[in-house]
């Protein structure tokens, strides 16, 4: 744990320091070097340090495709008193005149995935991730789970998946010796994915950010990054954290380097809105801006999960509801 966390903390001042002194636009470019130079008088490099400002100050937006996760579908179209799984085919089609690039699925079982697969494919929409939980903290039931998703992923990747997403079964107050089981198991299946050519990213709720969010944050101190990445879900890192912004924004600061996956939603006044918003709980603006900076941030998967709950306003279908949020979130990006 000791080097993962002294490797984190290092990350962290490195990042902080690039953020205070480089802003993102190029318009700020020649301020930020003028008010850097007395910095490199300091650096053994002053072009080379000069040169990376310079990467750092015109990195270009990335061009994003948005996909969407099932449970979002699901309840948008519940909502509707349409049942997404028996009225698949005519969902999907609505997904892809949206503009969605594909559905994240859920899935536990080798069939599920299988009739997913081939309605995705007759609908033209991909599937670049798989979502599912299991036990991992249990020692009866951690090398069978481990065993049962990368059977899952072998199959998926066949379809084109890239990211396996795992949000660890649930349970309020893990020990310590549970913690360092499922980090261990964690840690494995993370290996036996990348062996696949394939990225395994940890998911969370808010159990996992009880007590000092320990349990989330021993999972990214634990285990290796090359195993192990991160599907940074955003609201519940604002809403598991009681509605705090700046907790989201630290939680993209501490880890931006070991993120793969974005899951993203927004809330107005603590409640779910009905499309995505860049701007209202959370500004996604100064999210966006520190992701920037992670190294993975060019392969991160953005993967829409707005969905409805109670108080969230009703005023359009679901397909006006994803066209609106894909809109929004590629000009958040360009």
């Amino acid at each position: 744990m000791g080097a993962h966390f002294k490797l984190k903390c290092t990350r962290s001042m490195d990042y902080n320091f690039k953020r205070m002194t480089m802003q993102q636009d190029r318009r700020n470019f020649l301020k930020n070097a003028a008010a850097l130079s007395g910095s490199f008088l300091f650096v053994a490099d002053p072009v080379s340090a000069l040169s990376e400002a310079m990467a750092h100050a015109v990195r270009p937006s990335r061009q994003v495709e948005v996909f969407i996760n099932q449970y979002t579908v699901s309840t948008f179209y519940a909502r509707e008193a349409i049942n997404f799984k028996e009225n698949l085919n005519r969902c999907l089609a609505e997904m892809k005149e949206a503009g969605l690039a594909g559905l994240e699925v859920s899935v536990g079982k080798m069939e599920e995935l299988d009739e997913y697969m081939s309605a995705l494919q007759k609908n033209g929409l991909q599937l670049r991730s798989i979502y599912t939980e299991g036990n991992l903290h249990d020692e009866a039931t951690a090398e069978t789970e481990i065993k049962r998703v990368t059977a899952l992923a072998e199959r998926a990747k066949t379809a084109g998946t890239k990211v396996v997403v795992l949000n660890p079964r649930s349970k309020s107050g893990k020990s310590d010796a549970e913690l360092s089981r499922q980090n261990q198991s964690l840690d494995t299946l993370g290996a036996a994915l990348r062996r696949l050519g394939m990225t395994f990213a940890l998911h969370y709720h808010t159990t996992e950010l009880e007590f000092a969010a320990r349990e989330f944050h021993s999972a990214m101190c634990d285990t290796s990054p090359e195993n192990v990445s991160l599907c940074f879900d955003v609201h519940w890192s604002y809403r598991a954290s009681g509605n705090s912004a700046v907790s989201a924004r630290n939680h993209a600061m501490l880890y931006a380097d070991r993120i793969a996956e974005l899951h993203l939603r927004q809330s107005q006044g603590g409640v779910w809105t009905e499309t995505f918003v860049a701007n209202a709980d959370i500004d996604y603006g100064k999210i966006y801006a520190i992701l920037r900076q992670g190294k993975g941030f060019d392969d991160c998967l953005v993967v829409l999960e707005q969905a409805p709950e109670n108080g969230t306003p009703k005023t359009r279908k679901p397909l006006d509801i994803f066209r609106l949020s894909v809109e929004e979130i590629k000009k958040m990006y360009d």
